[in-house]
């Protein structure tokens, strides 16, 4: 089973574009995978991976490097900033080395589908239009990504 953990806060307009994909991928259905959502960060979010070997992470990012509403897909081995472009993925990288290296089980792959995002900061439930508007290629993402992780092609990224 491959866990698909999608992160963000409801209440911070973009920030909460991973659990509207996490919605749609519920109501459609998605075999072979468990999908969770959550509001964690860090060291926190290896209490979530707990059990899963393979995990698709869901989340919002604002690198300002593409235009709000891209969908991004890749290994978490790829994700170069050391601060993290996402509150929840600041010390992931870290999160998980630190618990590998302390001997504690840790999935041995991650795939990351983000979200370039616009708003972060204002409180409100509303995704901003191009964020709202990529919900269905993010989950699309997030199958495909789901699809290559269960078919062992993702063993090789890690």
């Amino acid at each position: 089973m491959i866990l698909v953990l999608c992160l963000g806060n409801l209440i911070r307009s973009d920030d909460a574009v991973a659990l509207h994909v996490a919605d749609a991928l519920a109501r459609d259905g998605l075999a072979g995978a468990e999908i969770r959502r959550s509001a964690a960060s860090g060291l926190y979010l290896l209490d979530d991976m707990e059990g899963f070997d393979r995990v698709v992470v869901v989340d919002a990012v604002r690198t300002g490097a593409h235009p709000p509403g891209a969908v991004l897909s890749f290994p978490l081995e790829e994700l170069r900033a050391p601060e993290g472009p996402s509150p929840h993925a600041i010390g992931l990288p870290s999160a998980l080395g630190r618990a590998r290296a302390a001997g504690a089980p840790v999935p041995s792959l991650v795939h990351v589908v983000a979200v370039e995002v616009e708003d972060m900061e204002t409180v409100g439930e509303r995704l901003s239009p191009a964020v709202a508007a990529a919900v269905p290629a993010a989950a699309a993402a997030v199958r495909a990504a789901v699809a290559r992780i269960g078919s062992g092609e993702g063993a090789a990224e890690r």
